[in-house]
């Protein structure tokens, strides 16, 4: 059986537990919308990322427009700012078939703070043509490897046409790390 006394300490610990909850809430709210964003997007402002987060070799896969070709390839960045690789592009060939299309490729990258970038390169076609391109990048997911901020996966956006197929057509790329 509840004594008066019990009952009495039970809605005293309810509106003591409500209490605070309003005041906290009214913290919250005091401090403002921009303080609210602030520390959601704290995270946005990230610092950390230099040459040495492009470091080791990286799977690319290169989509070209709609899906009408697909590259294949490996990246190895050197974590001082020089890249070279390969890929295997399928490509529209004649009356409806498929080519595939070799290219390799060397230059130089360069990372900012924020995890964005840019990776110029001297393409190598099976023609004995070369040709520059530039690729604007950003880094999507990383981990901290021996005190370095590391790209596990960024992706791109070709900034010409590709020099590969004709037609104007649009190159994008994802990259994701190798392990060592």
């Amino acid at each position: 059986m509840r004594t008066s006394n019990t009952i009495h300490s039970d809605r005293f610990t309810v509106i003591k537990r409500a209490s605070i909850a309003a005041f906290a809430l009214a913290a919250f709210l005091s401090a403002g919308p921009q303080t609210a964003f602030a520390q959601q997007n704290q995270f946005l402002h990230h610092k950390e990322y230099s040459l040495a987060s492009l470091c080791g070799v990286y799977s690319m896969i290169g989509t070209y427009a709609a899906n009408v070709a697909k590259g294949l390839g490996i990246i190895a960045f050197d974590g001082r700012g020089g890249a070279s690789g390969s890929a295997l592009v399928n490509q529209p060939g004649p009356n409806g078939t498929r080519t595939i299309v070799n290219v390799t490729f060397s230059g130089t990258y360069s990372v900012s703070s924020d995890g964005t970038g840019t990776i110029s390169l001297t393409v190598n076609l099976p023609s004995g043509a070369t040709q520059d391109v530039t690729e604007d990048f950003v880094i999507t997911e990383a981990e901290f490897k021996d005190g370095v901020l590391v790209s596990t996966a960024m992706t791109d956006a070709q900034e010409q046409p590709s020099v590969v197929i004709s037609g104007n057509v649009f190159v994008t790329h994802a990259y994701t790390r190798r392990p060592d």
